[in-house]
């Protein structure tokens, strides 16, 4: 997971490089006394904006967390969606176009330039990054959070506990007595102070980590920090009374929230109609002329307040795939058709559900829906699975975009605690954040079945 630090820090690193690619550019293909920045500026602002832009959709950095083909391809898709975008804006305007080989240039460069500090930052990225050292407070389920923490942090490190001595393997050595927490976390350099759900703090301990955090140092509960490092909630730190005070969920209590995003869900739907009716009428021929069946597949799907509602879908798989009844989708499903393949990975088999969302079964942005069979069963194993179904289910969402397509009751639990996520921080700005990496997920598909 990408630290909102670490982030800010790459995209400086790519302003500056397209800074660099557009000086270059000027030094090599633009005539003599015109400059980029004076004589082009609306150009040089289109293509610094349209490049960052399209960073930021594809998700261009995962340098260090994926293969570093996978970080070239994301580079390469975002350049070329830049450089089209800066030129096609820029082209309004007479004076502030480049001409054809300034573009070529400008995104060789920018593409060179960006590749180079990403080269870089994988061949060393152990020697770029400094993991966090970290010291418990309480030992508490610590198997659990080091399971956490090996999914969302796998370079952090627990160093130890203070507490009792002999309690928990898990939680690493016993460093001391809780009142010398802060004594102890600067004697092993500690980076961050981890507060467990049974953590012994009275009142002078208390004081003295407030202190402590008041002037810089990281102390933070491991509920709260998990929720803001890896982006959702585990649902095995989580409580019913941790639930009810902390702050969020106000999507239900805010009346003019709700209201907002209804009205968003249905402007964003009308638009989308306009490009998505040509490919739905194309997508409708082509599985007509595949395979025998209905070209739009009908499904009872739980809604908000577990109300059950007709979702529609592209049909993706052959026409007697639930013969046996329901069950999961996996890898390489052989009851998908070849065109369903393609449909699903691009996300073309959900635009018919732009009708829930007009209708007010769906929204844009939630939950994804699921079947009842599945709903009721994983109900009696996963705590907290209703809590999905007190907002409206998706075209996409917080899990979709986070985690692959579920395929059994693992991947069920994991996606809520995304999906909770998403629950408790609802807002507009989240909601945007989501449709940009929606985008970058139909362009880089991974996990659809």
């Amino acid at each position: 997971m990408i630290s909102a630090y670490r982030r800010a820090l790459l995209q400086a690193l790519d302003i500056i490089c397209l800074l660099l690619a557009l000086v270059v550019t000027n030094l090599t293909t633009i005539e003599g006394g015109l400059y980029v920045f004076t004589d082009y500026t609306g150009a040089s602002i289109f293509t610094i904006f349209f490049y960052m832009l399209f960073f930021y959709i594809i998700d261009a950095y995962k340098v260090g967390f994926e293969d570093f083909k996978e970080t070239i391809g994301r580079l390469l898709v975002a350049c070329v969606l830049g450089i089209v975008s800066s030129a096609t804006t820029s082209y309004a305007f007479d004076h502030w176009r480049f001409d054809r080989t300034t573009l070529f240039v400008l995104f060789s460069l920018s593409f060179f330039f960006c590749f180079a500090w990403r080269w870089f930052y994988n061949r060393n990225a152990e020697k770029l990054t400094h993991p966090l050292r970290i010291l418990l407070v309480g030992v508490d389920r610590a198997g659990k959070v080091r399971q956490l923490l090996a999914e969302g942090l796998p370079k952090a490190k627990i160093i130890g506990y203070v507490g009792e001595p002999g309690q928990d393997e898990a939680a690493g050595p016993c460093l001391g007595a809780p009142f010398d927490a802060l004594d102890i976390a600067r004697t092993h350099h500690a980076t961050m102070i981890l507060l467990l759900p049974d953590a012994p703090i009275d009142d002078d301990i208390a004081h003295d980590l407030l202190t402590a955090k008041l002037s810089g140092s990281m102390v933070v509960d491991i509920r709260s920090f998990y929720e803001h490092v890896v982006k959702r909630l585990p649902l095995t730190q989580i409580t019913e009374e941790w639930l009810l005070l902390t702050e969020g969920f106000s999507l239900n209590t805010r009346g003019s929230l709700r209201r907002l995003k209804r009205a968003v869900d249905v402007i964003c739907s009308l638009i989308l109609l306009i490009p998505a009716t040509p490919i739905m009428l194309l997508t409708a021929v082509i599985i007509r002329l595949e395979s025998p069946g209905p070209v739009i597949y009908k499904q009872d799907r739980v809604g908000l307040h577990e109300k059950e509602f007709t979702v529609y879908k592209f049909r993706s798989m052959r026409a007697d795939a639930e013969k046996n009844g329901a069950v999961w989708a996996k890898a390489n499903d052989n009851r998908v058709t070849a065109f369903g393949r393609f449909i699903r990975k691009v996300r073309i088999d959900e635009l018919p559900q732009i009708w829930n969302i007009l209708k007010g079964d769906m929204s844009f942005i939630g939950p994804r829906p699921e079947r009842m069979a599945f709903v009721t069963k994983l109900k009696e194993s996963i705590p907290y699975y209703s809590l999905r179904h007190t907002v409206k289910p998706g075209l996409t969402g917080w899990a979709q975009v986070c985690y692959p397509y579920g395929a059994n009751e693992e991947d069920a639990r994991h996606k809520l605690e995304y999906d909770l996520y998403y629950i408790k921080n609802m807002s507009l700005l989240l909601d945007i954040h989501i449709i940009f990496r929606t985008i970058g997920v139909v362009l880089f598909p991974k996990g659809a079945r």
